[in-house]
């Protein structure tokens, strides 16, 4: 039965080895409520008593039990009655019911109680111990199948396994899809140095190298258009091509590169407008302060950051 598929009381088997494995916090969520379950199994024998016929809570797990019964039975024992395990399950209440008002005149006999105790017992004791051994076994698929699984560990003839028609099965599926998240964001890492534009010698020289050289040639033989256009043109290229490679490999001293100069630009193309003015050194603050807070970037922020943003 393929995940997704609606619940019908139709069970399928597969061979040993279909399923993937749950994993961590599937079996965590397994082992929680596997103790839970007994625990309840526990106290059912010790502190309830046929007295808590009227406790909403005890006839809400009654009649949950009639829901679950042959998904216990059928999956636990690995065979297809259907849902001939809940008809059992009623009829044995009824017959107990009839004979408890036969022998006590009462329908809330002891006799009926006992029979309900036994089916509880039965029925949250096999689901109980199955999550609990699921969670150690990390069996694949539903809980129910852990029994079987260990017999047939034990015995060396293996056991089928069975998807699992409860709340469990989502569980596994959004850990699965996390750790293949996780896993395919590992090996994107890995390629991150194939991806980055600045992972080479001939990279670096390109995107950096040469416009630094434009812009010492275009502010010491150029007039002032351009000794400003030139870098500020400079400073633009840079600051795209940065933004580019960090998008492209997560180049961490690009994230703060790339705005940078993209400013830097700005400033100096609205200098080169007569936009602004800072004086008699604009050059000198805008092309020299826009150099030497990119060399202050490139030289610290991968210390700080590493070489690419995880």
């Amino acid at each position: 039965m393929a995940p997704g598929t609606p619940i019908k009381e139709v069970f399928h088997f597969d061979k040993e080895g279909t399923l993937p494995r749950p994993g961590p916090i599937g079996r965590l969520v397994r082992g929680v409520l596997g103790v839970l379950i007994i625990k309840f199994v526990l106290d059912w024998l010790t502190l309830i008593d046929s007295s808590d016929y009227d406790q909403p809570f005890i006839l809400l797990w009654i009649l949950f039990s009639v829901a679950l019964a042959p998904y216990v039975v059928n999956i636990g024992f690995g065979v297809n009655f259907g849902a001939i395990p809940r008809y059992v399950l009623i009829g044995a209440w009824g017959l107990a019911g009839l004979a408890g008002w036969a022998l006590e005149s009462r329908l809330d006999s002891e006799l009926l109680w006992t029979v309900i105790e036994i089916t509880q017992v039965y029925i949250y004791g096999h689901l109980g111990l199955s999550f609990a051994l699921s969670a150690v076994l990390a069996t694949p698929g539903c809980e129910m199948r852990a029994i079987p699984q260990l017999l047939g560990k034990l015995s060396g003839s293996g056991s089928k396994e069975h998807y699992c028609p409860g709340f469990i099965d989502a569980v596994d599926r959004w850990e699965r899809e996390r750790k293949k998240a996780a896993d395919e964001s590992q090996n994107k890492a890995q390629d991150l140095p194939a991806r980055d534009w600045l992972a080479t010698p001939g990279g670096k020289l390109l995107i950096y190298g040469v416009p630094f050289v434009l812009l010492q040639l275009a502010g010491n033989l150029g007039g002032f258009t351009l000794a400003t256009a030139v870098p500020a043109a400079c400073f633009i290229i840079i600051g795209l091509v940065c933004l580019a490679n960090a998008a492209r490999s997560r180049r961490f001293h690009c994230y703060f590169m790339g705005p940078w100069c993209l400013v830097a630009g700005t400033l100096t193309a609205l200098y080169s407008a007569r936009v602004i003015d800072l004086g008699p050194h604009s050059w000198d603050w805008l092309v020299n302060g826009g150099m030497l807070g990119a060399l202050v970037i490139y030289m610290t922020a991968e210390r700080i950051g590493g070489r690419y943003r995880a």
